[in-house]
């Protein structure tokens, strides 16, 4: 018999464990979150600028009709822990992306820039439109850290002309978005082979493929103008070793999926070569823009870190990193 969409239902009692529950889902291919009470207590009333939250909250990530219910369970407790209660239920048979599109509506990013799906209609003849439909790989522009990101690539970054390069891309949005921004080329990688089939299928869509290299090796992109980095504090930390591979001296870091009171984590780790401004700030997300502090190669700079294996908080992969906050790591010889 045919399933619906598949749904996993969390509860939380506090607002960091909410952040990191929505985290969890968002990183297991949630296309969409809702949010209710958890038991019958009033709503809590919220310091000023604050979500508003319940006693217990239940959040619920919607997942597609397809969607490989072990490898879900399997994202979300890898960021969890193999012991955290889960509901799981799926909804009757349906157009799975009718029901996605109840929870989606065309998001306005400044200027002519809309993010919609397939359909969706946006009045404004001069609209850019970035058309993306739910998929397995994280990134809709409904998060903040998303949302931040692409406010500043179409406002703030000057893309056109540049190159660019998405690290951790997901459904590919960011880089996309560069691209109809008029970036000149864009490489976009993740450690998610899905995702980077999601991202090949949004920039065909969106008639940028040709723009866009896909880069299965995090090596293979080269030296670029901007790296966008949407991706978790731990391996911000972890992968300096790896972003100063795509480092020229005027390079900027864009690096979003970082807490307000984990700011300093990145200055530990990021503070003694680079100037690091906030860029924008969003419901408890910080997005955070680095520049190099010293003009020549700022690769010549930095400390090499041998890389050692560690599993990745996003899908508890294996992947090459380097020590977090810890001393330089004398490289290997011979």
């Amino acid at each position: 018999m045919r399933r619906g969409a598949l749904e996993i239902s969390l509860k939380s009692r506090c607002a960091d464990e909410t952040a990191r529950l929505e985290s969890a889902l968002e990183l297991a291919g949630a296309i969409a979150l809702t949010y209710q009470a958890g038991d019958d207590s009033a709503i809590y009333e919220p310091p000023p600028g604050a979500m508003p939250l319940w006693r217990e909250t239940r959040i619920t990530g919607l997942f597609r009709e397809d969607s490989d219910t072990e490898r879900v369970r399997a994202a979300v407790r890898g960021v969890l822990g193999k012991e955290y209660p889960l509901e799981v239920r799926f909804l009757a048979p349906s157009d799975w992306i009718d029901v996605w599109r109840d929870h989606f509506s065309p998001i306005p990013f400044g200027g002519r820039f809309w993010v919609a799906a397939s359909g969706q209609v946006v009045d404004d003849p001069e609209a850019l439109v970035l058309r993306l439909d739910p998929g397995l790989a994280f990134g809709t522009g409904t998060h903040p850290t998303t949302a931040m990101c692409l406010n500043y690539l179409v406002n703030h970054a000057a893309v056109a002309g540049k190159n660019v390069y998405d690290y951790g891309c997901g459904s590919g949005i960011l880089g996309i978005a560069a691209a109809l921004c008029g970036a000149a080329q864009v490489w976009q990688t993740d450690i998610d082979a899905q995702a980077l089939r999601a991202a090949k299928a949004n920039g065909e869509k969106n008639q940028v493929g040709g723009k866009i290299t896909l880069c299965a090796d995090p090596d293979d992109a080269p030296a670029v103008d901007l790296l966008v980095a949407n991706i978790l504090l731990e391996p911000l930390c972890n992968l300096r070793w790896q972003f100063e591979k795509h480092l020229k001296p005027e390079t900027r870091l864009l690096f979003a999926g970082i807490r307000d009171n984990q700011t300093d984590k990145i200055h530990d780790v990021y503070g003694d070569a680079f100037t690091i401004e906030t860029a924008d700030q969003r419901d408890g997300w910080v997005l955070l823009s680095l520049t190099a502090k010293h003009r020549e190669d700022p690769r010549a700079r930095f400390p090499r870190c041998e890389p050692v294996i560690a599993a990745s908080p996003e899908t508890g992969a294996a992947c090459p990193r380097a020590p977090c906050g810890d001393e330089p790591v004398e490289p290997a010889r011979g």
